[in-house]
């Protein structure tokens, strides 16, 4: 029996750039070194894992004074990003000196854009969810893989306050459902319960689909788009505000993750269903990645070593959301909270200096003010 995994292949581009500083004096070397992340198939033969890395070092020629073009990064519609991409583009623009931009929009038509090359960088990439756009757009290599984002996430189709389950200690499971959907019954919903899903054009919908017909709950079960993630959040808050039931898609970290009891209702686990949630188990540990188009290897491998080096977990990403929510309407700041949460960030840690050239490091402690 033979089935195919992904393996993540280490890809070590040794870049150089040859700069003649003046007119009979001797060219100057300047080597720079980019980490990118592909991902290539490994074949496993009567489930025994054969594991193959190869790391090869090709020498490209850069023009040493290449001119800096614009960086895209994709604007998804929801915090972490908006958060993340204020970080990411406050280095690019003021450490290493790149104009940059973002294309707002959500998950699909942003990835499409992300291969045609009309976006360049996507700071979250959410696998499984979007497996199918993602196998696309590695297997001929227009889309790379350079880093990694959210680490310590997780994803549930089915989650509940913990007020529900202290009031209906028969709801353990996604499958209970079946017994108590009329906790979550709305005047307009003819007696089914409600649950508010993803927003139409996020990938996770579609598993929000599969997942409700798969365990035998569409006669009882609505799904419901929030219309975005401020509903989404909004309809989380009241109902824990409130004390009443909710029951709906969530994932984190995330605000209302960290401000409110929220538990996940039982699903068989992922390994049961091979990692595929469309099957009805649930969401296993997510894989979130940076990517770039892969023109980026060419046009800025400084941006892509600083990639491979970026991390952002929950203890950076929960206060930076937090302070973004509480800031982005003010006078101040509302004209691009995301540039007001990178400065604020940015000053309050240092972990980020770790990621960034000295160069980059020394730009960026200037423009902050910091002297």
């Amino acid at each position: 029996m033979k089935r195919t995994k992904l393996l993540f292949l280490s890809l070590v581009i040794s870049m150089v750039a040859v700069a003649v500083v003046a007119c009979g004096s001797e060219p100057q070397v300047v080597t720079e070194t980019v980490e990118v992340v592909k991902e290539v198939p490994v074949e496993v033969v009567k489930e025994v894992e054969v594991v193959k890395t190869v790391t090869e070092t090709v020498e490209v020629p850069v023009e040493a004074t290449r001119e800096k073009r614009e960086i895209i990064f994709a604007g998804l519609d929801w915090t972490s990003v908006a958060v993340q991409n204020g970080v990411a583009s406050y280095i690019v623009e003021h450490g290493y000196g790149y104009p940059v931009g973002s294309v707002p929009g959500s998950t699909v038509p942003l990835f499409q854009g992300l291969i045609k090359g009309d976006v360049d960088i996507n700071m979250e990439v959410w696998l499984p969810n979007q497996n199918e756009a993602w196998d696309k757009g590695t297997k001929n290599g227009q889309v790379i893989g350079v880093g990694k984002s959210l680490a310590d996430n997780w994803q549930s189709t089915f989650v509940v306050h913990q007020h529900t389950l202290d009031a209906n200690p028969g709801l353990v499971k996604a499958t209970d459902l079946l017994e108590h959907y009329e906790l979550f019954a709305q005047p307009d919903s003819g007696g089914k319960g409600v649950l508010v899903g993803c927003i139409a054009g996020w990938a996770c919908r579609g598993v929000n689909e599969a997942q409700i017909e798969v365990l035998g709950l569409s006669d009882v079960i609505e799904l419901r788009d929030p219309g975005s993630q401020a509903g989404l959040f909004a309809s989380i808050g009241a109902a824990g505000d409130k004390g009443t039931d909710w029951l709906g898609y969530m994932w984190g970290p995330t605000e209302p993750d960290a401000k409110y009891d929220l538990v996940q209702l039982e699903q068989d686990p992922a390994e049961d269903c091979g990692g595929e949630p469309k099957l009805g188990c649930a969401f296993g540990l997510a894989e979130v990645l940076i990517a770039v188009n892969q023109s980026m290897l060419a046009d800025a491998p400084d941006v892509v070593s600083f990639l491979n080096k970026y991390s952002w977990p929950a203890e950076f990403q929960l206060p930076a959301e937090a302070w973004y929510n509480e800031n982005k309407d003010k006078a101040e700041y509302k004209d691009d909270p995301g540039h007001a949460v990178a400065e604020w960030f940015l000053s309050e840690h240092d972990a980020w200096e770790a990621w960034v050239t000295e160069e980059a490091k020394e730009n960026i402690h200037h423009h902050l003010g910091h002297h």
